[in-house]
């Protein structure tokens, strides 16, 4: 299919991303859509070890795979003619280092399962799933850069449908006492088979593995790593100092807050994943100019997106949470602003990947996730709870302002309309200054979403015909 796509078609990323993000955004999200099954089925007890299980396989996800699947859509082009041989090259490294880190666990004695607090015979699935889990990644990394978006969404809803069914079957079906074997073995043996079969596509194409492939997929991870990594901890901490600081109470509000974030981040994750192919083919393309106008579309989605969030915010708190948790809801306007700015500054971070100047914005994530943190710790005690999203979006912008200022020393500055991307940031920016006053009058509130729906119809019946031209060329080329 690759012979045949026009690489850098923006109808193309449309068509490709739309069904990309929906299936990524509901695998991702897939702990959010069980919640309220499982724990009603579940005791509060076998509930909270499942997602210790679940959070502690996200982080060591993140170690052992070392971002080498996103060095993918950079690698395409450095290595066109010998993709499959790159592809088999990481995905073995990946595997490799999972079964390295599996052994150091086995080795390192009682202190290990007292700090991931995970019975000893779950730990075996859990690095079972790490050994293939990056070759599916790499998998729906290698379909995207392709343009196949028909595997990706139909791996994506397989992962998705089937775990989730026989976990509750299961759950159902099996006696108290062996709920959580049921909700783990029924919810990962199958995604571990998935993933095995994902690899063994990857590894039946070319089954091959060079050092000059992992030197150069380790040249662009090792930063990436760093970068996603602490930008991951940088919104996980939230809960963490905030329970160490204000104590349990406070930190289950921030905890709700945290939760929309989460949804956020991943939907957001995924948006720039789908994009990430067709920014890099317009960089090699040399086709700046239309980067300039195109990403302003992508990123006034984004800004909906997260305009949608602020206003509907105390009905989203009131959904995951109930009334009780309604102290949450000032709390993210402005935490949403701030993974609004991660979201576009991941824009730069494709271009600096692109690039391969990595290693500074990497530096940069870590520094400033280190002062964050600090922060955190040493105003909370004073300004409690109240002062997260101001430290979040402080966070976010500085991150903003220095991976900016790395783009421009870049021969791709020209990619980026810097003034129109702030005047989005700050009107989105405004709305959640003047969020507080639109949650106290419910009225004036729902008259601003009627009037943001009006303003967009119009746009739209405006547009129309230019709309119209794009869809027809997608189901075109379809």
């Amino acid at each position: 299919m690759e012979a045949n796509v026009k690489r850098g078609s923006t109808s193309l990323a449309v068509k490709v991303g739309f069904w990309y993000v929906v299936s990524t955004f509901l695998a991702k999200s897939l702990s959010f859509i069980t919640t309220p099954l499982f724990s009603r089925m579940m005791s509060e007890s076998d509930y909270g070890e499942f997602m210790n299980f679940a959070s502690w396989l996200t982080t060591l996800f993140i170690v052992t795979s070392l971002e080498m699947f996103n060095t993918l859509p950079r690698a395409y082009y450095d290595y066109t003619d010998e993709f499959d041989q790159y592809n088999s090259s990481v995905t073995i490294a990946s595997c490799g280092l999972a079964v390295i880190f599996y052994g150091l666990f086995l080795i390192s004695g009682e202190w290990i399962y007292e700090i991931v607090s995970i019975p000893i015979h779950y730990i075996h699935i859990l690095f079972v799933v790490l050994m293939f889990q990056a070759g599916k990644q790499i998998y729906l990394a290698r379909e995207r850069t392709m343009y196949r978006y028909k595997s990706v969404v139909c791996i994506s809803l397989i992962n998705l449908i089937i775990p989730t069914v026989i976990a509750v079957i299961l759950v159902g079906l099996l006696p108290v006492e062996y709920r959580l074997s049921g909700r783990i073995y029924g919810t990962y043996v199958p995604i571990i088979l998935i993933n095995l079969f994902c690899v063994l596509i990857l590894l039946k194409k070319r089954l091959i593995f060079k050092i000059e492939h992992l030197k150069y997929a380790f040249k662009l991870s090792l930063p990436l790593f760093v970068h996603f990594f602490t930008a991951y901890l940088l919104i996980s901490t939230n809960v963490i100092v905030t329970k160490s600081v204000q104590g349990a109470q406070a930190a289950a509000v921030v905890s709700i807050a945290t939760s929309v974030l989460h949804i956020l981040t991943v939907l957001f994750e995924a948006l720039t994943g789908a994009v990430t192919t067709w920014v890099m083919d317009n960089l090699q393309q040399g086709n700046g100019k239309k980067l300039y106008h195109d990403s302003m579309f992508y990123i006034s989605g984004l800004a909906v997106v997260a305009i949608g969030t602020i206003l509907f915010a105390p009905e989203i708190v009131w959904i995951l949470g109930g009334a009780k948790y309604a102290s949450a809801t000032p709390l993210i306007p402005f935490l949403v602003v701030a993974v609004f700015i991660q979201a576009i500054t991941s824009l730069f971070t494709v271009i600096l990947t692109y690039e391969k100047k990595i290693v500074k914005t990497a530096i940069f994530t870590a520094t400033v996730a280190v002062i964050s943190i600090v922060g955190k710790i040493v105003l909370m005690p004073k300004y409690g709870i109240d002062i997260l999203p101001t430290i979040n979006v402080v966070t976010f912008g500085v991150l903003f302002v220095l991976n900016y200022i790395l783009v421009r020393k870049t021969s791709h500055c020209v990619a980026i309309n810097i003034k129109g991307t702030v005047a989005v940031i700050m009107s989105t920016g405004v709305l959640a200054f003047f969020s507080s006053i639109l949650y106290t009058y419910t009225l004036m509130r729902y008259i601003v979403v009627g009037t943001i729906a009006v303003v967009s119809i119009f746009i739209i019946l405006k547009y129309r015909k230019t709309l119209l031209d794009v869809v027809k060329k997608v189901y075109k080329r379809s």
